[in-house]
């Protein structure tokens, strides 16, 4: 998101503002190392776009309403931005998506569209399908973000309660990498 201001009469300058976006954890644990992206590259490289399940954990729950803002988001805006981290690498990468998919609460689906999707997915189910349209890696040191909810944990509402609108210092901080979080919302500017 960006906000355009006039300065006086010598043009346009953008000055980017604090925007939410939500941060899907991964690990290459069923491919080989950078494999899962990889794959998800190939396919955009080849059709445009991809299919990334979100792999929740069994005590998780999925974020309907959240999910529900992001889909507004895309309806209105096109696409909405999401960020990838792998915490076997401690790598962080940018997505752009364009749709998304969620199963009634409880339930999971398969696969959109077997074609656009990465074969390890055919296997299984998922509560929630992102399609996404670009995948680029970006240096976490470029990024400025802030914690703002772990929505598919409400139950340890008072265990973060201390992080929200904490600056996150690093990739090997224990919210992201050692956490029993697949999936939250940072602020990022």
């Amino acid at each position: 998101m960006y906000i355009i201001i006039n300065y006086f009469q010598f043009g346009f300058q953008k000055i980017k503002v604090m925007s939410k976006n939500i941060v899907l954890k991964f690990r290459d644990l069923i491919t080989e190392e950078e494999g899962t992206i990889n794959e998800h590259r190939d396919l955009i490289s080849t059709y445009g776009e991809v299919w990334w399940g979100w792999w929740m954990k069994q005590d998780e729950i999925s974020p309907i309403d959240l999910f529900r803002q992001l889909a507004e988001e895309i309806k209105t805006s096109g696409s909405t931005t999401a960020y990838l981290f792998d915490t076997g690498l401690l790598k962080f990468y940018k997505a752009n998506i364009i749709k998304i998919l969620v199963a009634p609460i409880n339930n999971k689906l398969r696969t959109p569209n077997p074609e656009t999707s990465p074969t390890y997915y055919h296997r299984g189910s998922y509560p929630a399908w992102f399609l996404l349209n670009e995948i680029e890696e970006v240096p976490f040191e470029s990024l400025s973000l802030q914690y703002i909810e772990f929505p598919t944990r409400p139950e340890n509402k008072e265990r973060y309660e201390s992080d929200i609108l904490k600056e996150v210092s690093s990739l090997d901080e224990l919210k992201l990498k050692g956490s029993d979080v697949t999936l939250w919302v940072v602020n990022t500017k």
